[in-house]
Order: C-alpha cells, then structure tokens, then sequence
C-alpha cells in the first residue's frame, strides 16, 4: 500500500510543490485547503502525471472539519501516514497597531489550525498498526518569524513562535506512540502567496518539498526533530576603483 499524506494549504506555493514532489516518489496525497480551483489544479497535474491525489475543501480553524477531513482520508486510502501542516496567512501589522481581527485569523489558521489538524491526525496515527517502526509523521512548516520577531509581523512571529513550542509538546507526548513531530523551518525568502515582496532573492518552492522528503525518507524510528533551511548570500560585489584624478601641467 502507497504511504499517504495530507498537505494543508496544498493548493499553492510550498504546499502545492510537496504535494506534487511526494505524488512523484508514490505517495497517496491529499491535499487541502480554502480554494476549490487551486486545489482542483493540483489535483490534475498529479493524475496528469500518473500520481494520486485528492482534494478536500478544508478551514483549519474548523476543529470538526479537520476530524472529517482526515476520516475522509482513512477512509478513501486506509490510513494516514504523514501530515503536512502547511496552512498559513500573513498580515501586516506592529504589536501596537495590529487589529484584533488580523490577529485572531493569523493565531487562528497558523497556530489553533495546526494544532486542530495536528490532533485529527494524530489520533488516526495512535490507532493504526507501524510500519516501519512508525505509525506516523507531522511535519509543521515554519519560518525565520519563529525564531526572532519582525517588524509588521507581531502576529506572524507570535503564530509561529507559538508552532514551535506546540511541537516541542506534541513531540514529547507522541513520541512513545512512535509518532515522529519535524518542523521545517524555513527561514529565508522563498515563492509563497504569503508576502509580494519583489525585493528578495527567492528560495524556490521545490527546494523546501525536498527537504519535506527527504525528512520522510528517514528509515525506521530515526526522527529529525528540526530542519532550519536558509540560502547562502553571494559576496557583494566590489566597489569600483576610483578614476585616478587628471595630471595638472603647471605653467613655465
């Protein structure tokens, strides 16, 4: 039988990208989120290629929605092998001034919707049989906002602050039920829908689903508890020597 995984916020940028990466190496994915058509993309270019997929309209702030989705997944592909908790908002805004609204949906999505999606996922994981040494994964994809603030991003940082310290727990607690717990913190510029900043160099999508499998592919009861992925930053270029100044011809 094929592992199967569910990415949420599967219908674009890094999410999109693992969904397609793991379909390549034989997963059974299933990929969720707010955007039918997105999804419904995804879907196709996966069974264009002769992969498995499977969309589910999902709001990870919906406790029930996430316990639904993941029985739709059990039921559909038998089990539930690895949960890829991608789903994410950014909004702008200083400590001081960000609005009450922005704050619960930025908490809401990136911080109690993983953990909604974490806990659906992993009580499947807790009831079904091992194989090979584990009865399940959850990666929680994170950022550089986890590990230091940034200015117009209090609630960003505050969401993905909080994911580390949720998968710290989680990661204790599961662990004996030989459930694995990784977060894959990308802390660099990378193509996502979060953010339109031109003004970076951009680590593409591809590159963090890599590190997504290759997490995956650790053999047995290993376990990675963090990947912190950055990019090397080129040397500046050299300034320009100055023009030596022109010879003065004094007068005889």
């Amino acid at each position: 039988m094929a592992p199967t995984v569910l990415v949420t916020g599967g219908g674009t940028g890094l999410g999109a990208a693992t969904a397609r990466l793991l379909a390549s190496r034989g997963y059974d994915v299933h990929v969720a989120g707010r955007t039918a058509a997105t999804l419904e993309t995804v879907v196709a270019g996966v069974v264009g290629a002769g992969g498995r997929a499977h969309a589910h309209l999902l709001d990870v702030r919906d406790a029930e929605a996430c316990a639904q989705v993941v029985a739709d997944v059990v039921a559909g592909s038998g089990r539930l092998d690895v949960l890829v908790n991608n789903a994410g908002v950014f909004r702008r805004g200083t400590a001081t001034t960000v609005t009450a609204e922005d704050w619960d949906q930025t908490l809401g999505v990136n911080l109690t919707g993983a953990l909604h999606a974490a806990q659906a996922a992993v009580r499947q994981m807790c009831r079904q049989s091992p194989q090979d040494g584990c009865r399940g994964q959850v990666l929680n994809i994170n950022s550089g906002a986890g590990l230091r603030g940034y200015e117009q991003g209090a609630a960003y940082s505050a969401s993905k602050f909080g994911l580390l310290g949720l998968s710290d727990a989680l990661r204790q607690e599961v662990g004996p039920s030989l459930v694995k717990v990784t977060d894959v913190v990308v802390a660099t510029a990378v193509e996502s829908v979060l953010s339109g900043r031109t003004d970076l160099r951009r680590l593409p999508a591809d590159a963090v689903a890599r590190v997504v499998a290759d997490v995956l592919a650790m053999p047995g009861a290993a376990t990675i508890s963090r990947v912190d992925l950055t990019q090397l930053e080129p040397e500046p270029a050299p300034e320009p020597e100055p023009e030596p100044a022109p010879e003065r011809v004094g007068r005889a």
